[in-house]
């Protein structure tokens, strides 16, 4: 610089050399503290991701799931997700399968974990199904198979909940699982939700609105069998392609893809079902399906002559509703006239319902049918494959939305536990109490055999064999 001595641009050329030199001792001491970070989350795992594996592992959204195709290495990359923070005092990680045979099997999940940390310094607690690390951080197994499962959990404080075959699940247990995460101050690692699963299985349909739609809650990253190098994929290729289309196209290609079989309402078609305005019809009837943990149901259906079609007008859903306010909703409904019957589920937590409208606010609430439900299901869809049922685009959306996810069991005996049906049920009451009227518009002359016969083939149609007679033995029960 003009005007600075020799000795002055020596000091001004050493400060700036220490600058530089402080610039890069703080450079690679950040990179050394990254590396040490990355060995502490891969130290546990005997082995590196694949590439898809690693592309899940970078994902910093809330909720993910990885999968897809069968053999693309989903229980690894799950369960290299759950140890990334193992070694953060307070961290603490859950990992569910549906079911405690599920988590256990060879080669699952938790089979894996043990193979994996074994030779480790972490510690397994048999009778808590937990590893502990040295740090203090824990990785927990556990299932969820009923309703009541998911509060087993209710004091969880987790800051990863990670579900193997996400599909084998209601939704309301997985949203339920949501809320357990949630860290304490201090605690420096992301809040994370981490699935895998194949398409296909009861909860198909929600995951796929869930993760791969576009616009859903959650982020979907995708694995094909040739994303795994350590499966012998021509072996495993040669086993896939022995299986139906559509399972095919679900596990080899990782297509989200469904035939429909496993729906309750398979019937159901937007651009055959649904009409923009219902005509004025002659009469309606108000289907009701009672709740109080779960929500209440109420179904405005209507007919009119001649046309030989049921309109499904409106559906609505409340939660925890108390007997009072049920009544007054069925008060609304009955004052807009033309509601010539009122049906309801008035068994089990359904009588007090009953009984408070009955008693207290005179509404002639009748007894639902509920004999041979599977049968009436079938008869339905079979109105619904007609085109003899239609709704109400608006005000039916939560009856669209339970009959496009609603699925049977696996056995297939009956609708699976943790899917919501109280629309759909409070519909099939009020669809049902207008066969009468559409039953005298048809020809006359047969008889309740001919009847009965109808259903049956109806059931036999749907492939449900001779289970009719358990539900008709107890209805409340299969209701």
């Amino acid at each position: 610089m003009r005007g600075e001595t020799e000795a002055q641009a020596e000091l001004r050329r050493l400060a700036a050399r220490e600058r530089d030199a402080t610039a890069e001792v703080a450079r690679l001491l950040a990179q050394a503290d990254a590396a040490a970070r990355e060995d502490r989350r891969t130290r546990w795992v005997p082995h590196a991701p694949t590439t898809a594996q690693a592309r899940f592992l970078g994902r910093t959204e809330t909720e993910v799931l990885y999968g897809g195709a069968a053999g693309g290495g989903k229980t690894d990359a799950l369960l290299m997700a759950a140890l990334a923070y193992a070694d953060v005092p307070g961290y603490a990680a859950l990992l569910l399968r549906r079911t405690y045979s599920d988590l256990a099997l060879p080669g699952a999940i938790m089979d894996r974990a043990g193979e994996w940390l074994r030779p480790t310094a972490a510690r397994w607690s048999d009778k808590d199904k937990r590893w502990t690390f040295p740090s203090g951080a824990t990785l927990t197994f556990g299932y969820m198979d009923q309703e009541a499962d998911r509060y087993r959990y209710q004091g969880a404080e987790l800051q990863f909940v990670g579900v193997d075959e996400l599909t084998q699940m209601p939704e309301r247990w997985y949203t339920y699982l949501l809320s357990r995460l949630r860290r304490k101050v201090g605690v420096e690692v992301p809040v994370r939700a981490r699935s895998a699963t194949n398409p296909g299985g009861v909860g198909h349909q929600w995951v796929k609105r869930r993760f791969v739609d576009e616009g859903g809650a959650g982020t979907f990253v995708p694995a094909k069998l040739a994303d795994n190098p350590h499966l012998d994929a021509e072996t495993y290729r040669e086993a896939l392609e022995r299986l139906d289309e559509t399972t095919k196209r679900q596990l080899l290609g990782g297509e989200w893809v469904s035939d429909g079989g496993g729906l309750v309402y398979r019937g159901f078609d937007a651009g055959r079902n649904v009409v923009r305005v219902a005509p004025e019809c002659d009469e309606y009837v108000l289907g009701i399906d009672y709740g109080f943990r779960d929500e209440t149901a109420f179904s405005l259906c209507g007919w009119r002559k001649y046309d030989g079609c049921v309109y499904v007008v409106e559906v609505q859903k409340f939660e925890r509703m108390i007997p009072s306010d049920a009544a007054a909703v069925a008060r609304e409904y009955e004052g807009r006239g033309n509601v010539g019957r009122i049906v309801g589920d008035v068994g089990g937590l359904g009588k007090g319902y009953a009984e408070e409208a009955r008693s207290r606010w005179g509404i002639p609430i009748e007894a639902a049918e509920k004999v041979n439900k599977k049968g009436y299901v079938s008869l339905l869809n079979g109105a619904l494959e007609r085109g003899e049922l239609k709704v109400v685009a608006g005000t039916t959306d939560e009856l669209v939305a339970e009959w496009r996810e609603l699925p049977w069991n696996e056995a297939g005996t009956k609708e699976a536990d943790g899917f919501a049906n109280h629309a759909s049920d409070a519909t099939l009451y009020g669809w049902r109490a207008c066969l009468a009227f559409l039953e005298g518009e048809r020809p006359k002359g047969r008889t309740a055999e001919e009847r009965e016969e109808e259903i049956e083939l109806a059931v036999a149609g749907d492939g449900w064999g001779e289970g009719r007679s358990e539900w008709e033995a107890e209805p409340d029960e299969a209701w």
